[in-house]
């Protein structure tokens, strides 16, 4: 009888919790605003002139829709080109620079391709002559296009703001300085 009223009092008395929120786990990103990190405020060959829609947190899955232009002048980026990819995390509302960097020699248009595949589609995928990764010279434009910002080379990353710059190049020079500011919360 002790037994079964101490079962009983244990199943009424039961306190519902919360779950722990992680730090890290599957994510996804949602990108707020482009601009150019131009060094010594001078023009390079390639620049981004770009707007994404809001993220609705009602509907998640919903893609966001980008639209503008992506400009190349006078120089193609292929996988003769080097491109590196340096992300800052906010902490203490203030850019903590390279806290993840990634660089890619001689290999730049497979590694955008492989590591961003649904912005590569949406801009580039079009253009491609037998499957071959290469980004001539143009106007590259799409208008409320909606944009898959997955990464499959990171499944897991932290959650929280970043800032991702991106510099494309060959050689010693730089051809572009892309900045992508961003929020990565968990995967619905």
């Amino acid at each position: 009888m002790m037994l079964f009223i101490l079962l009983a009092l244990a199943l009424l008395c039961h306190v519902s919790g919360k779950a722990i929120n992680t730090f890290a786990g599957p994510y996804k990103v949602v990108p707020e605003r482009f601009y150019m990190c131009e060094p010594d405020n001078r023009v390079l060959p390639a620049r981004w002139y770009l707007r994404i829609s809001h993220f609705n947190p009602h509907k998640p899955k919903e893609l966001q829709l980008l639209t503008g232009n992506i400009t190349v002048q006078s120089v193609s980026m292929d996988n003769s080109a080097w491109v590196k990819g340096n992300i800052d995390v906010r902490s203490n509302n203030q850019w903590k620079k390279n806290a993840f960097v990634g660089s890619f020699n001689n290999s730049a248009c497979r590694a955008l391709k492989e590591n961003i595949p649904g912005f590569y589609d949406v801009f580039f995928k079009k253009k491609e002559i037998g499957g071959v990764c290469s980004i001539k010279p143009g106007v590259y434009e799409v208008n409320d296009a909606p944009v898959d910002w997955n990464f499959p080379k990171a499944p897991i990353f932290p959650y929280g703001q970043y800032r991702f710059r991106l510099l494309f190049g060959k050689a010693e020079k730089m051809y572009s300085c892309f900045v992508v500011e961003n929020t990565v919360i968990p995967k619905p």
